[in-house]
């Protein structure tokens, strides 16, 4: 309230509010004027740090959050890689919280799978950095939500060019459908459609199994048929499976894993040990075949990460969403979110993941990817240096 009324005052001036008033009139030797009631505007915070509590619980208010959203969301990169995250908030009048956004900047963490040419180069040109995050805002205040949402992207720009970023990237909460893309496209943005598959869990297992399409109930009898078995990762060893399973090629894991040891630990002790994010593992004979990574927050369930064997025809990946699914519907979970594709798919493997995704018995629901670049030709030159082989063959064809 105090900052508020600053705004308020000219040079010289002290204001307080009515409440103020009524607690220090005849205490102390001064004269009040009266100048009547005042309408205020929202005020807009921008922090690297907060009551972690407070923003949480905040957030949970809201059933269509998600832990991409919470407070330590973001915190495995910040110990890792030294990205910083950020926290927006938008407060009423009264001081009430009625708009939240988590985002994250990455400075070094994309360059990590690069060769040494490539990270030579992105070392001596500066690039500027990138801003992401998912799954927001979170709007407490449907009445006044194209003022709340103007507020965080103008937010967004004072982070922008306050940490040299030059790519701006979001996605907006599917269960929110009153976010409008026409603020976001007026301040700068272009919109990406998206859509994602959320299935109701607060219904009976059977229930949700019975509503599967049969080919997706015939995928999992075979599954099973196949020995196939189902686990909740518990420790360490098979946490760091994942890698194993999506990257096939031997030489290629031994890299991944080299270069993400450190945030693999990291991940492991912050994420994965306080609860909000879960990885499930198919095995067939003792060894991971399929892995899938969820969040989990405020009753709702998405599914972030999938790697999958090459060996096909061992059901894995059908076998492992069921039984996902089938366990966050007994841990009394509310939602299961499939995670997002392309509802226009121009490529076979696009088409792939749509209709993997859209066969469960889901609500489909439409979000979309807002992106704002500062300048085309640094993002230009940062695909380039992403690509070590294009730097090495360029080089090549110029010293032939």
């Amino acid at each position: 309230v105090a900052a508020r009324l600053e705004g308020l005052c000219d040079t010289g001036e002290v204001y307080v509010s009515a409440v103020v008033h009524d607690q220090v009139e005849g205490k102390i030797d001064l004269v009040f004027d009266d100048l009547g009631e005042h309408t205020v505007k929202n005020r807009t915070e921008i922090s690297y740090e907060v009551e972690k509590k407070i923003w949480d619980d905040t957030l949970s208010l809201n059933t269509a959050s998600t832990a991409f959203q919470i407070s330590d969301f973001y915190r495995p990169y910040q110990l890792a890689f030294n990205s910083k995250p950020v926290f927006i908030t938008i407060l009423n009048p009264s001081g009430k919280i009625v708009g939240q956004l988590s985002v994250v900047i990455h400075f070094t963490d994309y360059w990590l799978e690069s060769n040494v040419i490539s990270r030579f180069v992105s070392s001596k040109i500066d690039l500027g950095s990138t801003l992401r995050w998912f799954y927001g805002p979170i709007i407490h205040d449907t009445e006044n939500t194209a003022e709340i949402l103007s507020n965080i992207l103008l937010a967004l720009d004072k982070v922008a060019i306050q940490n040299n970023v030059n790519l701006i990237r979001g996605s907006s909460p599917p269960q929110i459908p009153q976010l409008s893309p026409d603020i976001f496209k007026k301040n700068g943005y272009t919109i990406e459609p998206w859509v994602t598959y959320i299935t109701n869990l607060q219904r009976k297992v059977d229930d949700i199994y019975n509503a599967l399409h049969n080919k997706t109930r015939y995928d999992i009898r075979k599954g099973e048929k196949k020995g196939l078995k189902f686990e909740v990762v518990s420790t360490k060893e098979s946490f760091d499976s994942y890698i194993d399973v999506k990257y096939h090629e031997k030489k290629k894991v031994q890299k991944i894993k080299k270069l993400n040891k450190i945030f693999a630990k990291y991940y492991w002790d912050t994420s994965y040990q306080k609860g909000f994010e879960k990885m499930f593992l198919a095995r067939f004979e003792g060894e991971p075949i399929a892995a899938i990574v969820n969040v989990l927050f405020n009753g709702n369930v998405v599914q972030m990460g999938v790697a999958n064997s090459p060996t096909r025809n061992l059901y894995g990946g059908t076998f492992l969403t069921w039984n996902t699914i089938r366990w966050s519907a007994e841990m009394n979970y509310r939602s299961f979110d499939v995670g997002g594709a392309n509802p226009s798919p121009t490529s076979q493997k696009e088409k792939g993941i749509k209709l993997f995704k859209s066969k469960w018995a889901s609500e489909k629901l439409d979000y979309f990817y807002c992106t704002k670049i500062f300048n085309k030709t640094k993002l230009n030159v940062s695909k380039i240096i992403k690509q070590p082989k294009v730097i090495t063959r360029k080089i090549h064809k110029i010293i032939k």
